[in-house]
């Protein structure tokens, strides 16, 4: 499982180091290797490939004829790229990717559970900051999923 959040930098190749805690997570019960893909918040959602394979056969059973789900589809999978860590624990994203959710020095890698969300710094700050103002809503949502 996939917690926490780190501050790294990307450097000017789109390079970034998955955290040591997400590597270690990764090795003991994934591949190496991420599926990278756009979000609809503007950041991007990182899956291990076992994850990925269930997101695939969700969406195989969704009704294809719908509108939406046809943009969702072209939305998410046309951006998705596999990226496997190198030697140093990085991942390369490409341009399309970082220019989508505008990464520049500062990103922030957020553990959610069984996939890893990568936001601009500033991005990330200014939806965390928003965040309180719906605990409300968030926790009466909760509540009513029985959590």
């Amino acid at each position: 499982m996939f917690i926490g959040r780190y501050l790294h930098t990307i450097d000017s190749k789109g390079r970034v180091s998955v955290p040591v805690k997400f590597r270690e997570t990764l090795t003991e019960r994934y591949e190496e290797k991420l599926i990278i893909t756009s979000d609809f918040d503007q950041c991007l959602v990182a899956y291990p490939t076992e994850e990925w394979r269930l997101i695939e056969e969700k969406t195989k059973s969704l009704p294809m004829m719908q509108a939406e789900v046809k943009d969702f589809m072209r939305f998410f999978y046309s951006r998705a790229v596999e990226c496997v860590m190198d030697r140093q624990g990085r991942i390369l994203i490409p341009p399309s990717l970082r220019e989508y959710a505008a990464l520049n020095k500062e990103v922030v890698l957020i553990g959610m559970f069984n996939k890893i969300e990568i936001w601009d710094n500033k991005k990330w700050e200014a939806k965390e900051s928003k965040i309180p103002q719906s605990l409300g809503k968030i926790s009466e949502t909760l509540s009513s999923l029985g959590l």
